[in-house]
């Protein structure tokens, strides 16, 4: 404000009860009254702020004024100072008491009958007294206070100024900023909060990076703050969950028409479960849906619901996901609906595999909705326990440890195994642990050779379920909200398909190099993906320790492992090469996984093929398969592309309205008619449309007579995990030992699971 620009202020009256039309005439520092006692000012209605962008700020101009002050505050406030608002004031105010020592917060202010504020009070923290006098507060009757009243611009300007105070005043900087004027977090740095707690990072950790009690620069904020903020958005999140959860997913059905979502409720309308799929992990269902693995996990969400995920392995070799299920209980028949559901989605399409753990529950619900599909457990839960039951023959026996785990990793033979299993035990005076007896009661269900003979895609557990599980709770709070949760398994999703469109990339732009120069490498060079193909050149290297016996009828081979071929116990793999068609071998490795084994790449080098026999090449793993998956896209994509169509449709019609409308030809009858009856259908379509929209606000959502939930799942007070459904041995207690102590004991192998594979050396 210039030296010479003068305001018009309101003048109040000695009685603080009534404002009295008076104004006062500020010239730079100097205060002139000039009454108008007939004006009665109670109708004044306007902004709660002064607009003046040009105009400096009362702390501008106090930093700007404060040299030459020796001992006074910089802030310290005037009689006649003026502000655009009231926030502005209370800042300038609240700077001032942070000099001399106390905090402050807003008094009493007075409306008119247009609820226009008129005055507003700035009082000391310390102003007042208590309603409960046995409570324990620091208010005492302070009178240190500002009065703020209204310019006739809708500025504010102080008309009083009380400055002792009854009481200590602060002397400290950690004294200081306990006042809680001094430790409140603006909108940023909340916003700021509230991200990062929706990424799960915890309360001390969003202190830490705010600085709240670092060894480093000192903040004015306090933990209690911070964690009164944290408090405040975890109450904010949870209000109308079941409103927010059903908006989310009406936007999600919006951006993406494939999606699919599908409720069970029960009489009263509350939430049982909740499946719901996209429309890419409908798209990758269909070209990699022969192999799952299904796992629950807990402690993900406000309601303790079990969750569980749908997940398989694209030509990548990476996992990918089908789908979630929210559940109320493990019981069968939610492990039932949640099958025939997940089914039903995906358009009838049965795995042919599916890995689960040992849940009894999950046996009985796939035996009567997934009757197409092998079920196997998975191998890493079946032997988590084997340390600790086994114990003594593993502290006892040097050579237990060796032998038990060469012949749960190596063995393929059925008939092998069950010898050396009854060989093994009576070796270590094992016939008699139950824990052994269990094992080899279910080999059917997890032993390697009875998973030879079974497509699972390469696996052998449910690490890859339990691998999403573990980065969905990494993101997301452990105790989160319906639509919260919902939210951060779309974002488990997106990163899932940014790792994908990686690879992808990496395949198409990056040349595979050549390991071993054999003929038939280029082959698979041209039609494998990246992943792949390296695990190809990991068999093809340990082809090379393979030696092949004898040949007989033309196609029919035996092979076997050259450190073998001294030993008394010889291990021999019978191939059969059908010339141009396929070749198989007794190992099973190309059922269970879909690639040529080491035992056939040996004939196939013999021979000096330069192609992989066709009935050998799987689709799933190839190029091909992401090319599937772009023309997929790209067809879904065709709607956004009619939707664009349909706008510049509308344009060019509405600009021919106008041109006609404009111009002096007349319009004849015929052609008037058929156009006021064309757009009168549009009308009549688009009234349609509005009307089913306001009938039915999650119509998208409510699809095939889909019931919406009205109530969420009652919150869990106490207890943790819901009562387990397992079998009540050893096949229902929790992880113990991780997927890395389980490679370091020989059970995990390198084929099997998403983790790298054994290096071996560089050929050029």
């Amino acid at each position: 404000m210039g030296e010479a620009a003068q305001i018009w202020l309101p003048h109040p009256r000695s009685d603080e009860n009534e404002l009295r039309d008076q104004e006062l005439v500020v010239n730079a520092s100097v205060i002139e009254r000039s009454p108008k006692p007939n004006i009665i000012r109670r109708a004044i209605s306007g902004p709660d702020a002064r607009m003046a962008p040009w105009e400096e700020s009362a702390v501008s101009r106090a930093l700007r004024g404060a040299q030459g002050r020796s001992n006074k505050p910089v802030f310290e406030p005037v009689l006649g100072a003026s502000f655009n608002s009231c926030e502005e004031a209370k800042d300038f105010y609240n700077l001032y008491s942070w000099e001399i020592g106390f905090g402050i917060r807003y008094g009493r202010s007075r409306k008119n009958s247009n609820n226009y504020r008129t005055r507003q009070d700035l009082v000391c923290s310390c102003h007042g007294q208590s309603a409960a006098g046995s409570r324990k507060t620091c208010r005492r009757g302070c009178p240190a206070m500002i009065r703020l009243l209204r310019t006739q611009d809708h500025g504010w300007y102080i008309s009083r100024f009380v400055q002792e105070h009854n009481h200590d005043l602060s002397e400290s900087y950690a004294e200081n900023k306990q006042w809680n004027s001094h430790s409140q977090i603006d909108a940023l740095t909340k916003d700021f909060i509230r991200r990062l707690r929706n990424n799960n990072v915890s309360i001390g950790r969003v202190c830490s990076i705010l600085g709240v009690g670092g060894s480093g620069e000192p903040a004015a904020l306090r933990k209690e703050t911070v964690r009164n903020v944290c408090t405040k958005l975890s109450q904010e999140n949870m209000r109308n969950d079941l409103g927010k959860t059903l908006d989310l997913l009406q936007q999600m059905k919006d951006a993406d028409p494939e999606m699919s979502v599908k409720f069970r409720v029960d009489a009263e309308g509350r939430l049982q479960s909740m499946l719901w799929c996209m429309g890419k992990n409908k798209s990758d269902y269909e070209q990699f849906g022969d192999a799952i693995t299904f796992d629950t996990t807990y402690m993900t969400n406000l309601y303790k619901l079990p969750f569980g995920l749908f997940v398989g392995v694209n030509n990548h070799f990476q996992s990918v996901i089908f789908g979630g299920v929210l559940l109320t209980t493990e019981s069968a028949s939610d492990f039932e609906w949640a099958f025939s559901t997940f089914v039903s989605i995906m358009g009838g399409k049965y795995p042919r595999t599916i890995l689960t753990d040992q849940s009894a529950a999950m046996a009985r619900a796939i035996r009567t909705t997934l009757k197409h599909t092998r079920h196997r457990w998975c191998r890493w839960h079946v032997l988590k326990k084997a340390k600790q039951k086994l114990g003594n023959a593993y502290s006892k026996y040097s050579g237990f440890k060796k032998e038990f785990n060469k012949l749960i990793t190596d063995e393929t033979c059925k008939d092998d195994f069950e010898l050396k299993w009854v060989s093994l035990t009576r070796k270590y005076n094992l016939r008699d642990n139950e824990f052994m007896k269990r094992l080899f009661y279910y080999r059917r269900m997890w032993a390697k050779p009875y998973f030879m003979d079974v497509f699972c895609a390469g696996m052998t557990s449910t690490q890859r379920s339990e691998s999403a599980n573990h980065m969905l709770k990494q993101v997301i709070q452990r105790e989160a909200p319906m639509h919260q949760f919902v939210a951060k398994f779309n974002e488990l999703l997106t990163t899932r398909t940014d790792d994908e469109g990686k690879q992808i990339h990496r395949t198409k732009q990056i040349t595979n190099k050549l390991r071993l120069g054999v003929p038939i490498e280029r082959h698979a060079q041209e039609i494998y993906t990246r992943a792949i193909y390296e695990r190809f050149c990991y068999v093809l290297y340990k082809s090379m320790d393979c030696v092949i016996l004898s040949r007989t009828n033309g196609n029919r081979f035996v092979v076997m492992h050259s450190k073998d071929i001294n030993k008394d116990e010889r291990k021999e793999y019978v191939v059969y090469f059908d010339v141009g068609s396929i070749i198989n071998c007794s190992c099973g490795l190309f059922e269970h996984m879909g690639m040529v084994c080491r035992h056939s790449l040996k004939v196939l080098v013999s021979l000096d093929q330069y192609e992989i026999p066709p009935g050998n090449i799987m689709h799933r793993w190839t190029k091909a398969a992401s090319r599937d998956f772009a023309r997929n896209e790209l067809r879904k994509k065709a709607g956004p592309m009619f939707d664009e169509t349909d706008k510049m449709r509308k344009k060019l019609l509405l600009e021919t309205v106008f041109q006609l409308a404009n111009s002096t030809v007349s319009l004849p009858d015929d052609v008037f008619l058929g156009a006021m009856r064309a757009l009168g259908h549009g009308s009549a379509a688009k009234e349609t449309m509005e009307r089913k929209l306001s009938g039915d606000r999650y119509s998208t959502v409510r699809e095939n007579n889909n019931t919406l939930p009205s109530m969420l799942p009652a919150r869990i007070s106490k207890g943790g995990r819901p009562a387990n459904t397992c079998m009540n041995s050893y096949l229902a207690e929790s992880s113990r030992y991780g997927v890395k102590k389980a490679k370091k004991r020989g059970i995990v192998d390198p084929l099997d699971e998403e983790g790298p594979i054994s290096k071996f050396p560089k050929m050029h």
